[in-house]
């Protein structure tokens, strides 16, 4: 079996990397074979495996690389921020955008690929990405959570992660459905569903934040 030098395996695991997150957005996780992938590289298919275990740990990788991503945005985004509900309402932008504007984001969670693109052995790991994830966002929330008066003040994470997922994420799932009422029912302007989530999270940093 072929050896490497440290730098083309670094130059090769890049590579890798970088196909396999154009193949999975292009033709999805399951028709992406591992052949696809180390072709336009120009290594041997069990080549791949000296540098991944399978498939999923490729993808893993990519993952973790969106996902700290979206910890810059979202420190970008509360870099200076005094007001906390209009720091929870970039938080909540942030979170759209990581899943509205982020095709792989999108395969992976919004269209429901998790399963076809983690595969049955790598859980743990990806369990690991959203702790590491959900870890580093803790201290941005409890700045937040020290200069309100609101609810976000007794919250966990957890429960403010459910909240956005199940109010923001929900809605972004069924992005499609609002697009089609605005094309189907006249008494529904053009805008609809930009409409709503704009309200909803007007709502949810305001309700969150202020005073009872």
């Amino acid at each position: 079996m072929r050896t490497f030098s440290d730098e083309e395996r670094e130059q090769i695991r890049e590579q890798l990397i970088q196909t396999g997150q154009e193949l999975v957005l292009t033709y999805g996780p399951t028709k992406t074979t591992v052949k696809d992938i180390t072709d336009p590289v120009g290594i041997a298919k069990p080549t791949f495996y000296q540098f991944f275990d399978a498939k999923a740990d490729l993808y893993l990788v990519i993952l973790e690389r969106e996902s700290r991503t979206f910890l810059e945005n979202v420190r970008d985004a509360l870099d200076g921020v005094e007001d906390p509900q209009e720091g929870l309402e970039r938080l909540f932008w942030c979170y759209v955008e990581f899943g509205e504007e982020n095709p792989f984001i999108q395969q992976l969670v919004i269209e429901g690929n998790y399963q076809d693109i983690i595969g049955d052995g790598s859980w743990d790991t990806l369990d690991e990405i959203q702790r590491e994830m959900w870890s580093e966002l803790i201290p941005l929330i409890e700045d937040l959570q020290e200069r309100c008066d609101g609810p976000l003040t007794e919250m966990d994470l957890l429960t403010i992660s459910g909240l956005m997922s199940a109010s923001l994420g929900w809605l972004m799932v069924h992005k499609a459905e609002y697009e089609q009422y605005e094309a189907e029912l006249e008494m529904i302007d053009e805008g609809y569903y930009d409409h709503i989530q704009e309200t909803m999270i007007s709502v949810l940093a305001n309700g969150l934040t202020s005073p009872a």
